[in-house]
């Protein structure tokens, strides 16, 4: 695995957790249910960083970062933001 790819996956996770942690601080001082649902948004794109991350150090995750599973996780991560953005 090149160096790139690695410094990639790590970023992907640690901007999701950045992302995560300022719109739940936000969420916690606004009490707005649309920043709770894109808190859920980020926190999803964090953990498929995070599993991604996982990959990198071990062999035995290998069987959950399929495809299907990080497109699923995109998707399910998608919906959170949209929903979060929809006017009400």
């Amino acid at each position: 695995m090149e160096e790139t790819e690695i410094f990639l996956r790590l970023a992907f996770m640690g901007l999701g957790l950045i992302l995560t942690a300022l719109t739940a601080a936000s969420w916690y001082r606004a009490r707005e249910s649309k920043l709770l649902l894109a808190t859920a948004g980020f926190g999803i794109l964090f953990a498929e960083g995070a599993l991604l991350a996982i990959g990198i150090f071990s062999e035995n995750i290998e069987a959950l970062n399929t495809t299907a599973t990080l497109v699923g996780l995109n998707f399910l991560a998608l919906v959170f933001l949209y929903l979060s953005v929809l006017k009400r």
